[in-house]
């Protein structure tokens, strides 16, 4: 299974290089951003508002993370909703009281982990809960 795995990524790779390959991938990837991650393509991370409260925060909590309380630089870290925004209205989705700082590896933890929540269960977890899971 590891030699196979390994020879199908060879083989995407060298499809890649080819316009055709260049074009299939295009095209999935347009697929997969319109069907699986709308929210980065609806203008709202890309707008001004956002774009001022992101940096608002970074330095409200002085490019600390919110899970460790570590130091990182400027582009290491995401802003996050504690509420993921999907569930929020209008002016709730640039609330400052539900915005704090994640690396990388702590956003894609937590993105896992509200998969696997229903709707009422994110609406009612706490920073301190976030943490916690975070953490381990």
């Amino acid at each position: 299974m590891q030699r196979f795995n390994k020879q199908r990524v060879i083989s995407q790779e060298l499809n890649a290089k080819t316009l055709r390959g260049q074009q299939q991938l295009r095209e999935a990837t347009h697929s997969y951003d319109k069907t699986k991650r709308q929210e980065l393509h609806d203008g709202f991370y890309q707008s001004v508002q956002w774009t001022k409260i992101a940096e608002y925060v970074k330095h409200r909590d002085g490019y600390l993370d919110g899970v460790n309380g570590r130091v990182w630089d400027k582009g290491q870290l995401i802003v996050d909703h504690l509420i993921p925004r999907r569930l929020l209205e209008g002016r709730e989705q640039y609330d400052t009281s539900n915005l704090w700082l994640l690396t990388r590896p702590q956003h894609n933890h937590k993105t896992a982990v509200e998969k696997k929540l229903n709707d009422n269960q994110l609406k009612k977890v706490s920073k301190d809960w976030w943490i916690k899971v975070l953490k381990k």
